[in-house]
């Protein structure tokens, strides 16, 4: 009885690891298959581009954005400003269809399969969300991007030059040593710094570890609090400013440039200078800002998608990086904080 009941389990032992074999097969032909159907849709959408171009017709583009802000205008003005320098006009041979994920991570997937499968010949992301979507959804486009801190981390590919058949584009990563250089000298004897950032955003994530390493080998603390959303903004500044620190940090992070008048008013209410890398939202408040130049990265992205247009395999083109320093330092919130601006920043002063 019991070598029939040693048979039986060894018997569905066998059928099970048979089943379980046969759906990894299945499994590695899909990928393989969707992969290689990749490829094809992206070669097969940029001879269309290359035909459209040449036959005078025009070519149709999509610019898929996270949310409407100065910085976005920026970056999509800068996207137009390269597409016009490679021959490309709107209202003579260009189509641009704008989409506003309108801050919310939930909407881009379906924006983006909504292009995929429509008559557009590319699709141009911007910020690192859209990107992150686009190396997921899209299967039938070519795709460029551009405003993201770091796209390998987004999921673009392995390197600048190992990366998905189907997309290129362009990279700015904030410099995170010099932004705290100027914070030790707008604020003397700084000991910490409170920042908030969005788990969810891989720019964000990316941009934290770097700061996490260049903090602690320059003896200054950095405390950090997560958020979900823009509206948790001032709750999470106002959380930091419990922890004993002297500066307000807020990063190149989607989601906090949102809800960026919360944190200048938990800064202001707890005396607290507040520094971003976003320059395009000093106007909104805070002490400064010291980032990458958003129009010129675009700008360099709009001339990638210039050559897919005319035929180039997004392959063959690296992934490239374009961080054009930008700062900005506020005269009046200075004032207001008591706070003695170096005579070295006096190039860089803003109303």
């Amino acid at each position: 009885m019991r070598h029939f009941k040693g048979k039986a389990v060894w018997a569905v032992l066998n059928r099970l690891a048979m089943g379980l074999g046969l759906i990894a097969l299945f499994s590695a032909i899909l990928l393989f298959s969707d992969l290689a159907h990749r490829k094809t849709a992206s070669a097969a959408s940029s001879k269309a581009g290359t035909q459209a171009f040449a036959s005078g017709r025009i070519v149709k583009a999509a610019i898929v954005y996270f949310a409407r802000d100065v910085g976005t205008d920026q970056c999509v003005q800068g996207l137009i400003d390269g597409l016009n320098a490679s021959g490309f006009e709107e209202g003579r041979n260009l189509e641009i269809r704008r989409a506003d994920a309108q801050g919310e991570m939930i909407n881009i997937p379906a924006i983006l399969q909504n292009y995929d499968s429509s008559d557009v010949d590319l699709i141009m992301t911007i910020t690192t969300p859209c990107l992150a979507g686009a190396c997921n959804k899209v299967k039938h486009k070519p795709v460029v991007f551009t405003c993201v801190t770091d796209p390998i981390a987004a999921g673009a590919g392995k390197s600048r030059t190992e990366h998905l058949s189907f997309l290129t584009g362009v990279g700015s990563f904030p410099p995170v040593g010099r932004t705290l250089d100027m914070m030790r000298k707008l604020v003397p004897g700084l000991r910490a710094v409170g920042m908030m950032y969005n788990p969810a955003e891989a720019n964000s994530v990316r941009e934290l570890s770097v700061a996490r390493e260049v903090f602690r080998s320059r003896g200054v603390r950095l405390e950090e609090i997560a958020i979900a959303g823009s509206n948790e903004v001032l709750q999470a500044v106002q959380i930091l400013a419990g922890r004993d620190i002297q500066a307000v940090w807020v990063p190149g992070d989607n989601t906090a440039i949102e809800g960026y008048e919360g944190a200048v008013k938990g800064a202001r209410d707890a005396g607290l200078p507040l520094i971003t890398d976003e320059c395009t939202a000093l106007p909104r408040g805070g002490l400064a800002c010291l980032g990458v130049g958003l129009h010129q990265a675009a700008l360099a992205a709009g001339k990638l998608a210039g050559r897919v247009i005319q035929g180039a395999n997004p392959q063959d083109l690296p992934l490239a990086e374009v961080a054009v320093e930008e700062m900005g330092i506020s005269r009046s919130n200075a004032a207001q904080l008591g706070i003695a601006i170096p005579a070295e920043y006096s190039q860089n002063l803003r109303p």
